[in-house]
């Protein structure tokens, strides 16, 4: 049963998020070499460590999803 409605429920196209624009431009720009990267390797390893903690975890929501979400 759950199969049948599974197979017949309306497909929902994705939803544009402001993120796309971002991440397309990035995916079209030349990679940066790591003499051009901006970064210092403290920086650098500043951001691995952040990103490698953050994994699992879920971003913070906008105050209005939160009073939407306790209604």
């Amino acid at each position: 049963m759950l199969a049948f409605l599974l197979l017949t429920s309306v497909r929902v196209p994705p939803v544009d998020h402001q993120a796309r624009p971002v991440v397309e431009a990035q995916l079209l720009s030349s990679p940066r070499d790591s003499e051009n990267s901006g970064l210092s390797a403290q920086e650098a390893d500043v951001i691995r460590s952040r990103y490698l903690q953050s994994i699992g975890q879920r971003p913070p929501q906008p105050a209005d999803q939160r009073d939407a979400a306790g209604r």
